[in-house]
């Protein structure tokens, strides 16, 4: 009970400040800073550079000149027509200063960006969160003071969370297809207000004594709500409060969904021209807010910028085409994207010969993959494994063999948890006892989603994906035997080292697939013994006489398959640590950046549960990577990190941050999934191991790889991967002054 009183105190003292006044005590305006740009004497010409950013609802556009100082910015309404948009900019921008700006370099952002960068001839094209981390950051050093740690960026309707350490984006979170914590939202509610969203709502909210407690739920209900408070006396000001904070509170329960919240805090986009939202936010967190100059634009600045690093590196001659594009051919259509059940209405730009698409909002079929020009300097280790993996078993490492082979009789294995880790040894375990071990195939979208329909509970991802995959060994391949074990520890370095633990939904997985409907009936057919891999090999000789018992093999024969085993096994680990050797070796030759994969093996090494983003890395960034057991083992102690590391991952992954830690050249990349309990306080060790910034990439099972594809463009751009001309951005103080709107 004494619970259940902290909780309902703790949302009584929410509802306590969602009705709180809003007052702008804790909210910093930096536009306050801006001053007229003074262009230099004479006629001469202005080296200067273009930033586009190209959004569903805003096309923004800011030249700016060699030394840092915007000279003009634009904000335009897109309405849908992104070429028209952006032609329209550029008109401005021509007959104001047309007559002496030589552009020199042009970079586009937005979800626009492929599409205009081919039409205006931009030199550089980068996601949206590079172009604003790059602005904010460059702001922040140049006229905050302090370095930006977390950006919120609320647009018309798209909403972003970008959380910063050191200059480096290490989380990124998006809002769904709810627009009720948008731009949108609030301009609708304010015309049907009948009051003006640039020069009322503000004023009013900051007005009112006692705001109306609106939440944060949907739009359809908000219409509602407001109608109803209306209706019961409300005043508009109280109401218009309300809303104030209810974008506030979506923002912060649907986009940022707790993760963690810096102390410098910028509060960006076109909502961020709301006072009322931004005094909403410092309200409910209780933390300042700071609102930089041209929070609008950050996005088009931070390409700015960006072009200006690109012009700077390489001297290159830019592919602008000027400001008069009527003269291009371009031919359109429309089409239905049917990749999911989004259905997104597309629009296909053909552009001089070169096709670049609008409109598409989640899949990755219309979004060119970000070229670096890199090459990988270490061999395809993901392929190497594969290859490990597929020699030592003897059988081709995609598996799924319906087949009894040669064996008297076949066991069936899930490609699924410690499988990935352990597969050598329990194939050459149950081959040398005389068995056809078929292992199930590679996870595709059906199996996953059997694997979602059968399970009981609601586990995380990877263990809904074992369900199918037990399913399809028992149901349709017809296994004799279907082995799962009940395996509840892993080897430990010494007896003084803590006991190393699987998670408890490894170490109960048997008892949770039996018990599932479409297995339970199969449950006859389960092998799971209960192993202790900490106890040593004379431990696991007498746990598995009983499965070879059941199999009719004798006791003498299952041990010696047990020391065939741990051989497979040793050598399996081996071979992949000689490749990690010679991979560290190639970067501190080369000094080339590596990117090291930490996490559990089937979070690396499943391409469905990961989004095959692992091998994405490599192939389309040309990142060297290499994954946790290509580097570490498990066994060795890991006591003066942490001196009760009980999860046997947590050993591996605090080994792996401590070399990535030791070797400024490797980054990391931490790969988890949703739910993932031990996962949810190991991160925090593993970022103070490494002592640097680390991307965290959680996966649930839904969407498709658009989100995280970005998330790593945004970090490689951070660490100096993704492009050669990232170098750090000049700061002057005198650097950014500006024109006004």
């Amino acid at each position: 009970f004494r619970e259940i009183h902290r909780l309902s105190q703790h949302a009584a003292e929410r509802r306590s400040v969602e009705t709180q006044p809003l007052s702008m005590d804790n909210v910093v305006l930096l536009r306050e800073l801006v001053r007229r740009y003074e262009p230099p004497p004479g006629d001469g010409p202005i080296p200067a550079y273009l930033g586009i950013d190209v959004g569903s609802v805003s096309t923004n556009l800011v030249a700016m000149d060699e030394h840092g100082r915007l000279i003009h910015d634009i904000y335009l309404r897109t309405a849908g027509r992104p070429i028209e948009a952006v032609q329209k900019g550029l008109t401005e921008l021509k007959e104001l200063w047309g007559h002496r700006l030589a552009i020199r370099g042009v970079a586009t952002t937005g979800s626009g960006r492929e599409l205009i960068g081919e039409f205006v001839g931009a030199d550089a094209v980068h996601d949206e969160i590079t172009a604003h981390k790059t602005g904010a950051v460059y702001i922040s050093r140049t006229l905050g003071g302090e370095m930006v740690d977390t950006i919120f960026e609320i647009g018309g309707q798209d909403s972003k969370f970008i959380a910063l350490e050191n200059g480096v984006v290490v989380d990124f979170a998006m809002n769904e297809a709810c627009a009720a914590g948008t731009g949108s939202f609030l301009e609708e509610q304010a015309e049907k207000l009948g009051i003006s969203i640039k020069e009322e709502f503000a004023r009013l909210a900051l007005s009112s004594k006692a705001p109306s407690r609106l939440g944060e739920r949907c739009t359809v209900f908000m219409e509602r709500d407001v109608t109803g408070f209306l209706h019961k006396g409300d005043t508009i000001p109280d109401v218009v409060a309300g809303l104030a904070y209810s974008i506030a509170l979506n923002y912060l329960n649907r986009v940022v969904r707790g993760r963690r919240i810096g102390d410098v805090i910028y509060f960006q986009g076109g909502t961020a021209y709301n006072d009322a939202v931004a005094a909403a936010f410092a309200r409910l967190l209780g933390k300042k807010i700071t609102v930089p100059p041209y929070n609008g634009v950050i996005g088009a600045i931070g390409m700015a910028l960006i072009a200006r690093q690109w012009h700077q590196a390489t001297g290159g001659a830019t592919r602008f085409r000027g400001y008069d594009l009527s003269r291009l051919e371009i031919l359109s259509r429309d089409f239905v994207c049917k990749a999911c059940s989004n259905h997104c209405d597309i629009k296909e730009f053909t552009i001089e010969g070169q096709k670049s698409f609008w409109g598409d909002k989640c899949s990755d079929r219309y979004r060119k993959a970000a070229k670096t020009g890199r090459r990988a300097v270490i061999e395809d280790l993901l392929a190497y494994r594969d290859r490990v993996l597929a020699e030592i078993t003897g059988a081709p490492a995609k598996g799924g063999v319906p087949a009894r082979l040669e064996g008297k009789f076949n066991v069936g294995m899930p490609r699924t948890m410690s499988t990935f880790e352990r597969y050598p040894f329990w194939h050459r375990y149950f081959t040398e006892l005389g068995a056809a071990v078929i292992l199930s195939p590679p996870t595709d979208a059906r199996i996953a989603a059997k694997g979602v329909e059968l399970a009981l509970a609601q586990p995380c991802y990877p263990v809904q994906v074992a369900h199918g995959h037990a399913w399809l060994l028992v149901a349709e391949l017809g296994v004799d035997y279907l082995f799962v074990p009940n395996a509840l520890d892993a080897e430990s370095a010494d007896e003084a080292s803590c006991i190393a633990h699987f998670c408890p939904w490894n170490q109960t997985l048997p008892f949770v697939l039996r018990s599932a409907p479409g297995l339970a009936e199969h449950a006859h057919k389960f092998l799971s013994p209960t192993l202790h891999f900490s106890l040593g090999q004379e431990h696991i000789k007498r746990s598995l006489a009983e499965v070879a018992a059941r199999l009719g093999v004798r006791r003498s024969r299952s041990d010696r398959a047990v020391e065939a085993a741990y051989a497979a096994q040793r050598e399996f680990q081996s071979r992949l640590l000689e490749a990690g050797r010679r991979a560290l070796e190639v970067l501190e030759r080369t000094g080339e950046p590596g990117l090291v994969l930490v996490g559990r093996s089937y979070n690396i090494y499943d391409r469905n549960i990961n989004c095959d983003i692992p091998r994405k890395l490599r192939n389309f960034y040309g990142a060297n990577v290499i994954p946790l057991d290509f580097l570490v083992t498990g066994a060795e102690g890991v006591e003066d990190l942490h001196p009760n590391m009980y999860w046997s991952s947590g050993r591996k992954i605090l080994q792996a941050a401590r070399l990535v830690g030791s070797r400024p050249n490797l980054h990391l990349v931490y790969i988890s999934n949703f739910k993932c309990g031990p996962d949810s306080y190991i991160k925090f060790f593993t970022r103070q191991t490494a002592g640097a910034p680390m991307l965290v990439l959680q996966f649930d099972g839904h969407g498709n790889d658009a989100g995280y594809l970005t998330r790593c463009e945004a970090y490689l751009d951070s660490k100096g991967i993704l492009r050669c001309y990232n170098s750090e951005l000049e700061v002057s103080r005198p650097s950014v002054q500006a024109a006004t709107h």
